[in-house]
């Protein structure tokens, strides 16, 4: 069966970017994908009217917790691969945590990033009795940069002291990612010379959709976490 992933902190922090890329790699694969948009913006609503969606890519909107929960299950009876964008909706983001296998906390390159998504972490785990037995959650970043600093050191401090997990692979900042939102389409559909770096950022989007168990089971062996890290290096 295929999995529902929720993705959504306090501070959107890439939350559209991360649920386009998953959605990207599934619709790829030939797996049947509904995005459900819960944002403010309705990035993804304005994504799908462009040119390029792949036919088995479907865009639903959700601005409640009752229209959430009846996109969700019908995506389960269908068996479809369900990705919610809660964005930074605290509704929609318990809400999606509750019904999904996995719920998602983005972290972009800024301490503020980084508190909503402590903030986000104790709002799920305050509710993590509820919903789907089985269900997890984990960081991810989405904003990776490769330049040291002491705010990156901080940042990673700060998530580190948590007993929540974070994802091996994560989003490098690429202008690959943006992409398909000004231009339609996905990652794996636009053609190389619109963006630089989409080799690199199919290759992230590929590993990341392995461990949160969208292409298979979810990333746990030495070898696969030694391939995620050559990734993002």
């Amino acid at each position: 069966m295929m999995p529902v992933i929720s993705v959504g902190s306090l501070k959107t922090s890439g939350c559209s970017t991360l649920a386009l890329s998953l959605a990207g790699v599934a619709a790829a694969a030939d797996i049947p994908v509904v995005l459900i948009d819960g944002a403010r913006d309705k990035d993804l609503v304005e994504w799908a009217e462009k040119p390029g969606r792949p036919d088995c890519l479907m865009v639903e909107t959700a601005d409640d917790e009752i229209t959430l929960e009846r996109l969700v299950r019908a995506a389960r009876r269908r068996g479809d691969l369900c990705i919610v964008d809660a964005g930074d909706n605290a509704e929609l983001i318990r809400a999606g945590a509750r019904l999904a296998d996995r719920a998602l906390i983005p972290v972009r390159f800024s301490p503020l990033s980084a508190y909503a998504a402590l903030a986000t972490d104790r709002l799920i785990a305050a509710e993590s009795m509820k919903g789907r037995r089985g269900r997890d959650w984990a960081f991810v970043a989405s904003a990776v940069t490769t330049i040291p600093s002491r705010v990156a050191r901080t940042i990673e401090t700060m998530i580190e002291r948590t007993a929540t997990p974070r994802l091996e692979i994560g989003l490098v900042q690429r202008a690959a990612y943006e992409a398909p939102f000004l231009n339609g389409g996905t990652l794996f559909t636009i053609d190389d010379a619109i963006a630089p770096g989409l080799d690199r950022a199919r290759a992230e989007a590929a590993m990341m959709a392995y461990e949160v168990g969208i292409l298979g089971e979810a990333v746990e062996t030495p070898r696969a976490r030694q391939a995620a890290r050559a990734i993002a290096a």
